[in-house]
């Protein structure tokens, strides 16, 4: 009974009033955004299938009445030539919407949400989500070559930000909140409630890292979401995929192959969708709405020839699962589809990168698989499975999000037998990729960003070594193990020393001493003839050496509560080489977080 009664009252104190308020509360927060998450989810759909109609088919018909639409130019249908000029109609009036009420919804909105967790305290205006939503279903509606996840990051973030105000929350939960946000509607547009969790706290950081004091919170944002979205839209996955089994282990190599392929092509996409902002759009002496327009233009005279690549794309996806489309469109599609992109995005057009990239990694993985499959019948049983793996694997790579990847594209298709070769493809692509990232507001680790200033005196002195932080023209002082009393209270307080290494006639380490040590005996004079330092040292000595981090240094210190330790080589633990102070460790850290701030300055400034 008495052994049980201690584990009883620490359960009630895990029960107390405080912190039950705070779990309602959080349940409360991650319920109401999931829900309104939800609600934006479906208010974004129906927009985006609005404009789907009117731009693709009610304008067409307002232009070309019956009697025109099987009239043929050079024998191409005129409701064709529509297509040249339409995405150019749509990037103008987005642009003219984005860049007069809310220029910071333009490209693709996970990077403007990635921004404001790491640099803006997790404020979204208000007016944002309002404009990256109209202005998104603009750009989709229209043919523009983007996808839903950057809208519904900003919707879902955006009133989450706007609660946060509301509630009057810290910075701290300001942040969480804005994740949960993007979470919510992302797990309901996608039908992929685990998986966006996953992505919104992983998009973050461009190294493995996660923002693991949302997740709880996303996950239950995205539940929520997820639910509102399929009660009305249905329970069906995204896509629909044959029964896939990976039964083969002779394809693993095959897909090791295919995720460098994915790597490759990767680094390729994502240094021309960059390139063609920054060498191409930006350098153009116009107003940024006609830039997101001409965009529009290139996009339409490549959909000309490839009208694939219009929208997201997601029924060509489904052709290429189903076997449907001939080996070499697919990959003439992977690249148009690169620059269709690039052409919506890059010029300052409103949409998603998410679907582009499904689409680039469908048709990779199309192309790829059916090559295989004739080359080596007997080993690549079945082609139509690097479909799915490469959606996932070289999303993985680009967006820097290896686990979300494999778990959204595993919920979108219902592929979770094939979640092996993901894993390889997404490891492969990833680590090949290195910090190359389709999101550029990304930061490379949580030390890395502002949102996490001052979290991180441990982790920074895990990785400083002891050697790092002693000043190399430091000289230790030793007391000689049979050094009498008084003259050992002469050596101490001529020195600035705290503590004192005592050692034989040898060199060798055999006690600590302290001021601490001395006072037990300055009252009895008595003794001062009698005591040596061997006598009042303490024998058990704590140590580090050169090698071992400033993290270790500091948790010996504050065990023996001492502020010096003796620094002794790693070859003779016995030989003592220098002192390390807490002064040394604080000073230490202090320059390598200037130097880390530093750092931050001039990326922001670059």
């Amino acid at each position: 009974m008495f052994s049980v009664m201690p584990t009883v009252q620490k359960f009630l104190q895990y029960l107390s009033p405080a912190r039950m308020r705070s779990i309602w509360r959080w349940i409360f927060i991650g319920i109401l955004i999931g829900v309104v998450s939800g609600f934006g989810a479906i208010l974004f759909n129906f927009l985006l299938k609005r404009g789907t109609q009117f731009f693709m088919k009610d304008l067409i018909a307002l232009i070309l009445p019956g009697e025109l639409r099987g009239v043929s130019l050079l024998g191409i249908p005129l409701a064709r030539w529509m297509i040249l000029w339409i995405p150019a109609l749509g990037g103008l009036l987005s642009g003219l919407l984005v860049f007069r009420f809310a220029p910071e919804a333009e490209g693709h909105g996970t990077d403007a949400m990635i921004e404001s967790f790491h640099r803006k305290k997790g404020i979204v205006r208000k007016r944002v989500p309002i404009v990256k939503t109209i202005a998104s279903a603009i750009t989709i509606g229209s043919g523009g070559s983007a996808g839903k996840e950057g809208p519904i990051a900003q919707i879902g973030s955006g009133f989450a930000s706007f609660l946060a105000s509301v509630l009057k929350m810290d910075e701290h939960d300001r942040r969480i909140m804005l994740l949960a946000g993007a979470a919510g509607g992302l797990g309901a547009i996608f039908k992929a409630p685990l998986g966006s969790a996953l992505f919104t706290t992983e998009v973050l950081y461009r190294r493995p890292e996660f923002e693991f004091e949302a997740i709880i919170p996303c996950i239950l944002s995205s539940i929520v979401g997820y639910t509102v979205f399929t009660f009305y839209y249905g329970w069906d996955t995204l896509f629909h995929i044959p029964m896939f089994t990976f039964t083969h282990p002779s394809e693993l190599f095959f897909y090791g192959v295919f995720g460098v392929f994915c790597a490759a092509v990767g680094f390729f996409y994502i240094h021309i969708f960059y390139g063609m902002r920054d060498r191409f759009f930006r350098r153009l002496h116009v107003s940024r709405p006609l830039k997101v327009a001409l965009g529009g233009l290139m996009l339409g005279g490549l959909a000309f020839f490839f009208p694939q690549v219009l929208g997201g794309g997601y029924e060509w996806i489904q052709s290429a699962i189903d076997g449907k489309l001939a080996v070499d469109l697919m990959l003439v599609l992977v690249l148009a589809k690169i620059f269709a992109t690039s052409f919506t995005i890059s010029s300052g057009g409103s949409g998603g990168v998410f679907a582009p990239s499904l689409f680039i990694g469908s048709m990779m993985g199309g192309f790829y698989g059916n090559l295989c499959s004739k080359l080596f019948p007997h080993w690549v049983i079945h082609p139509h499975a690097f479909v799915l793996v490469g959606m996932g694997g070289f999303f993985a790579g680009v967006a820097k999000v290896p686990i979300a990847s494999l778990i959204m594209i595993a919920e979108m298709t219902g592929g979770y037998s094939l979640i092996v070769p993901l894993m390889i493809v997404s490891t492969i692509s990833y680590l090949l990729l290195g910090e190359t990232s389709l999101y550029e507001k990304q930061v490379s680790m949580r030390v890395d960003s502002p949102a996490h200033t001052g979290d991180f005196v441990i982790d920074i002195l895990e990785h400083i070594s002891v050697r790092e932080a002693l000043p190399p023209d430091r000289e230790v002082e030793t007391i000689p193990e049979g050094m009498p009393f008084e003259e050992m209270m002469q050596f101490i307080v001529n020195s600035n020393q705290q503590n004192f290494p005592v050692v034989d006639d040898k060199g060798h380490l055999k006690g600590i001493l302290g001021l601490a040590d001395m006072r037990r005996i300055m009252l009895e004079k008595e003794l001062h003839q009698f005591v040596i330092a061997r006598d009042i040292a303490t024998e058990a000595v704590l140590t580090v050496t050169p090698e071992d981090s400033l993290k270790t240094a500091l948790q010996k210190m504050t065990e023996a509560e001492i502020r010096e330790l003796p620094v002794v080589s790693k070859e003779n633990p016995w030989k003592v080489i220098s002192m390390l102070s807490r002064k040394d460790v604080i000073r230490t850290y202090h320059d390598e977080m200037e130097r880390l701030k530093a750092g931050r300055t001039n990326d922001l400034i670059g």
